[in-house]
């Protein structure tokens, strides 16, 4: 009896090792949690053991930790490269996202209470501790298993099922091999994807020149000579507010109110919906996607960009006489990298002095922002036409705290109305940001809102303004959609403006035609600079 019941522990530690290797998306079906496939990397595990036993050697217990250590290590790359791509419609790059760790902590330590995320860390370490005793158990089970006469030739008869299956011609592939490398196959696109991001393989570069080579090359601007243009990216501005139902009710009043008092206030608008390169997060590499054409939907290739001679679209307005300015309301750090995207100015967190209270993960309130840009940049009528693009981010993640709109923007000042003023406050419940659908969509509306308030009530000329989102929301509800298209919407009082992107398939209204599309955000900076630009030199 207790032969029989180690035989059955010995097999139940091999089916659970094996599960565990070839756990599927289970985001996409629960169905993928069912181990369907012998794991290769099993195999492979048994013929290491079964070569010591041949050997007459055993595995150190050194060895044994340094397996499960290895093992659940690899578990989790496998794991994040199941989550990563349905949260963030992208590959898990180890090379880069290490270096968001901090990030995320900094996002999660401002999204719950002090002894939540204390509770939080703490659980996490404690799990992994547990998984790896675990896998150590696991592990040891297995090479007592292989040491084993007819587990040895059990795992043999594996290896050959494992390797007939790969070696044989494909027939009648209804289902695939049943057998799968899925950690392996991770850590080697990994592996891939370093060398890329390194530059050894010279991909990236290559990509940026096929695009940069295929841009208009154009300067003057004379269509649009002497006006100011504003480049309005509101954060996490997704097509989720268009396709979902409740989102889309509950924007409908400020969609409303956009569609009757911007054509009273004199503007014309035109809408529709373009691709971003990246869905939930990553915001700097949509913005460089925008001013360079270049579909930026990866860490490495946005820091291999930054290092070649792609010139941006600032950077021609500046050339054809516009003062040329970033607003970056959260960046509280110089920004090494403003010339090369051709900025003359970084208007950034110190720059904007704001002295009122702080609002969802530290955010400066977009009303704020428009009104400080509007009082510095636009209303100085200098004679030199601005260009001004606008990172706004009161609609960033975690959407916890919301403020007002203030009807009348001149009287916010230096911010200190907001100490004084109600805000909505929507808790993340136990680090939940990608379920916070009512704290996103009071967000959004507040940013569509302000934006609103001033352009009827402040901005004053026909300067052309182009308002988008950088990419769907970090909301379960988005991702799954598998879409990353955001909304776009030009204004200006002069109709005129707007002709060259109603012949791009623009319509006209605040309500874009579609809700998804082939069309990449790249794409528009050719086709601003084809419909703008005059040829230049």
């Amino acid at each position: 009896m207790p032969s029989t019941l180690r035989t059955i522990g010995l097999a139940l530690a091999l089916a659970i090792l094996n599960g565990l290797l070839v756990v599927g998306d289970f985001l996409e079906t629960r169905w993928a949690l069912l181990p369907a496939e012998l794991s290769l990397e099993l195999v492979a595990l048994g013929a290491g053991f079964a070569w010591l036993v041949r050997r007459g050697r055993r595995p150190s217990a050194a060895l044994l930790w340094a397996l499960a250590a290895a093992m659940l290590a690899s578990l989790v790359v496998r794991l994040g490269a199941i989550v990563v791509p349905w949260h963030f419609g992208r590959d898990l790059n180890l090379a880069v996202d290490l270096g968001f760790l901090p990030f995320a902590l900094d996002l999660l330590r401002n999204a719950v209470s002090g002894w939540v995320f204390a509770a939080i860390l703490a659980g996490t370490a404690l799990g992994l501790a547990l998984a790896l005793v675990a896998f150590r158990l696991l592990v040891g089970l297995a090479a007592r298993a292989t040491a084993q006469r007819r587990w040895a030739a059990a795992g043999l008869a594996l290896a050959s099922v494992a390797a007939g299956a790969l070696l044989a011609p494909p027939r009648y592939d209804l289902t695939g091999p049943p057998v799968a490398a899925h950690v392996a196959a991770a850590l080697a696109n990994n592996v891939a994807l370093g060398l890329d991001a390194f530059g050894i393989t010279g991909t990236h570069l290559a990509l940026i020149d096929r695009a940069v080579a295929a841009r208009p090359h154009r300067g003057g601007f004379a269509p649009i000579k002497g006006r100011n243009g504003l480049l309005v990216v509101v954060e996490s501005y997704g097509a989720i507010t268009l396709t979902d139902p409740e989102m889309r009710a509950g924007l409908a009043a400020t969609r409303a109110r956009w569609a009757e008092r911007l054509p009273q206030a004199g503007y014309h608008v035109v809408s529709d919906v373009l691709n971003s390169p990246i869905t939930g997060g990553g915001s700097w590499m949509a913005h460089a996607t925008l001013s360079f054409g270049v579909r930026v939907d990866n860490q490495p290739l946005y820091d291999v960009l930054l290092a070649s001679r792609a010139r941006p679209v600032a950077d021609d307005l500046r050339r054809a006489g516009w003062r040329t300015v970033a607003v970056q309301p959260r960046m509280q750090q110089p920004w090494l990298q403003a010339g090369f995207f051709g900025f003359d100015a970084v208007l950034d967190d110190a720059a904007l002095d704001y002295r009122g209270p702080r609002f969802s993960w530290e955010t400066t309130p977009d009303q704020f922002v428009l009104e400080r840009v509007h009082a510095r940049e636009l209303a100085a009528k200098d004679g030199r036409p601005r260009f001004l693009m606008y990172v706004l981010s009161s609609s960033h993640a975690p959407f916890d705290v919301v403020p007002p709109v203030v009807a009348d923007g001149g009287a916010i000042g230096a911010g200190e109305i907001y100490a004084g003023l109600p805000v909505e406050r929507f808790p993340v419940s136990y680090g939940r940001v990608f379920d916070n659908r009512a704290g996103y969509l009071a967000a959004v509306r507040y940013s569509l809102d302000a934006l609103e308030n001033y352009l009827t009530t402040r901005l004053d000329d026909d300067s052309l303004v182009i308002v988008l989102g950088d990419h769907q929301p970090p909301l379960a509800v988005a991702a799954a959609t598998r879409n990353k298209a955001v909304p776009i919407h030009v204004l200006s009082r002069d109709p005129a403006l707007l002709e060259p992107f109603r012949r791009i398939g623009f319509v006209d209204g605040v309500v874009p035609a579609r809700t998804e599309t082939e069309t990449g955000m790249e794409s528009f900076l050719g086709r601003f600079l084809g419909a703008f630009g005059a040829p230049g030199p």
